[in-house]
């Protein structure tokens, strides 16, 4: 009886279906979290079931990048001059496999990490029951991983990018160089060693900032307040304490 009231009180959100062409992996996610709540999971299982998609997207995030790696130095090897990325038999299908990764997966995780941490803060601060029995502590950890996922994921995206879309037609020396650039980008520190000068990757690095900065101005903001705020709980009795001043 308990786990049924428990349950009743869990809501079930679904946005809108334009969210499967801007954010696949967030409606995947939604999807997954409805079925559970409504399949009578608790809360502490959809805590469980967060963390671990939490881990398996950083986990995933890092394997793609290694895969992008591991693909362009093997067409560096094949085909010095070109790569797969200008020959003439590889290079469409290669472009339709980078955008198809950097849709379904890097651009989509950001999309979703920005508006899955930033809609929970705002719920935060407006009071609303949360469905997951997540502490602050844990949310905090899981915002850093996230944080540090985009970090991962844009430099994937800026090593696919044309070389056009850069200043001096840049080439980045190893993925590696792609993550340090999406790390001062993110952190807004800008050195400038590397710019973008086409529009569509301007606006990337202006999406990378904004998403940076809700994560870790905005929520971490809210979540260490709220979490301050909150009386200390008696180990033994369980009643509140009163804090000191």
């Amino acid at each position: 009886m308990f786990l049924r009231l428990k349950v009743k009180s869990m809501k079930i959100k679904y946005t809108s279906a334009f969210w499967w062409l801007l954010s696949p992996t967030y409606k995947y996610a939604e999807l997954n979290k409805n079925k559970l709540i409504e399949n009578g999971a608790c809360q502490t299982e959809l805590s469980s079931a967060l963390k671990k998609y939490n881990k398996r997207y950083f986990i995933s995030a890092i394997i793609i990048c290694i895969a992008v790696q591991s693909l362009t130095y093997l067409g560096q090897t094949l085909f010095p001059e070109s790569g797969f990325s200008a020959h003439p038999l590889i290079k469409y299908p290669y472009w339709a496999m980078a955008i198809i990764i950097i849709w379904l997966f890097l651009l989509s995780r950001g999309i979703e990490i920005t508006k899955a941490f930033l809609g929970d803060a705002i719920d935060k601060l407006n009071g609303e029951h949360s469905n997951s029995d997540l502490k602050y502590g844990e949310r905090l950890k899981l915002a850093l991983t996230s944080y540090i996922e985009l970090i991962i994921n844009f430099g994937t995206l800026y090593f696919l990018m044309p070389l056009c879309f850069y200043k001096d037609s840049h080439q980045f020396s190893s993925i590696f160089e792609a993550i340090y650039f999406s790390g001062i980008t993110i952190t807004t520190v800008g050195y400038g060693d590397i710019s973008p000068s086409y529009w569509l990757l301007q606006f990337l690095t202006v999406f990378e900032v904004l998403a940076g900065f809700s994560l870790i101005v905005v929520c971490f903001t809210i979540y260490s307040s709220l979490a301050l705020s909150q009386p200390e709980i008696c180990k033994i009795c369980g009643k509140k304490l009163k804090k000191r001043t």
